[in-house]
């Protein structure tokens, strides 16, 4: 049988990093990280790019366009795809690339690790071994393979700075797991029927505004007046925001927004279950005054939708 071809693409974070009189920095090669999984060069044929060098900290948008164009110049050569990076921003990369590489047809899978490679009680060697089952495993789409898990690349979101088991599915179930160095499919998934596209341009004057006790409509327009055309307002329970009953009436600065074609577009500040803003009239007014609901919509995928969306409407 011929073997599958698997291309990892390397851009830092905590996996590849090595103690400086500094703190953690990134430093390690793809190929040194290779080396903790001798065993898929037996099982498969993995070439490795260092696409980056970075704490993920550091990624920016520029960066996601670098990965997807990446995937995407090699889409024919490869079975699948790893991509090892840092954790702090891995959610937000993970769900640019499930935008941006619609109908992608072969596995694209992020990894990385609480704890340096080759450090004791590390977490690298597992996480990279599920990263590579799940490639192997043949399911298209972007995901993140993480503590056992393989979660839907657009609905996860790092919840612990120091646990192992860093990454949660939001408002999805777990697409896999991987236990006892088998794994285990617990989702479906659509094989993709149209054709594949690449969204490479992306806007990035969305901003993100949490709503909390105190907060002035005033911040919300100021966002507006300093060149955004999107912003995702991470309200509080089902979508509410303040309106006319509370001092901070946010109501006229919907209004502001909109009349100078701002987009807004209202989340959940609580982790699970997203927002119904008809289910209270303070959600209800925010809508008639243009405000558009996120649904069970993570504030990643949405920053990452708007941004392609916003470009594309430009073009």
């Amino acid at each position: 049988m011929k073997k599958k071809r698997i291309c990892v693409l390397a851009t830092g974070g905590t996996i590849a990093s090595r103690p400086t009189p500094n703190g953690l920095m990134p430093a390690l090669t793809g190929e040194e990280l290779l080396a903790a999984v001798p065993e898929f060069k037996v099982a498969c044929d993995v070439d490795c790019v260092q696409l980056l060098q970075l704490d993920s900290t550091n990624v920016q948008p520029e960066h996601w366009i670098l990965m997807a164009r990446a995937v995407a110049e090699r889409r024919v050569q490869y079975d699948a795809f790893v991509i090892t990076h840092g954790t702090d921003t891995m959610a937000y990369s993970a769900a640019a690339l499930s935008a941006m590489l619609e109908n992608i047809d072969r596995p694209v899978v992020f990894t990385g690790s609480q704890l340096p490679a080759g450090v004791p009680g590390t977490d690298a060697e597992q996480n990279l071994l599920t990263a590579f089952h799940a490639a192997l495993g043949g399911r298209a789409g972007v995901y993140i393979a993480f503590g056992g898990k393989i979660i839907f690349g657009d609905d996860a979101r790092k919840l612990c700075t120091m646990q192992l088991a860093a990454f949660a599915s939001i408002n999805r179930p777990l697409a896999g797991r991987f236990t006892g160095g088998h794994l285990t499919w617990l989702a479906e998934t659509q094989t993709p029927t149209g054709a594949f596209r690449l969204h490479d341009r992306l806007d990035t004057r969305v901003a993100v505004l949490k709503i909390v006790p105190g907060l002035q409509p005033k911040m919300l327009e100021l966002f507006v007046d300093a060149g955004c055309c999107a912003i995702i307002l991470e309200g509080y329970g089902l979508g509410g925001i303040p309106d006319q009953e509370s001092p901070a009436n946010f109501l006229p600065a919907f209004t502001y927004a909109k009349e100078h074609g701002c987009r807004l577009v209202c989340t959940t500040q609580c982790t699970y279950d997203g927002v119904d803003m008809g289910c209270y009239e303070i959600g209800v007014r925010a809508q008639q005054l243009g405000v558009e609901s996120g649904g069970r919509c993570t504030t990643e995928a949405l920053l990452a939708k708007l941004m392609i969306e916003l470009a594309e409407q430009g073009s």
